[in-house]
């Protein structure tokens, strides 16, 4: 178990730019709908 914690700390450290880019598009994938609404209220002033 310890070597199981080891192993992603390991991963973290040394992919963690990745990590976030794969976790904040994941992200955005899912809240287009939401962001797309948002950008259209704003543009016409809603």
């Amino acid at each position: 178990m310890k070597q199981l914690f080891a192993d992603f700390e390991i991963l973290f450290k040394n992919h963690w730019k990745m990590i976030s880019v794969i976790v904040i598009s994941v992200y955005l994938l899912y809240s287009y709908p939401d962001v797309k609404q948002g950008f259209i209220d704003g543009w016409l002033g809603k």
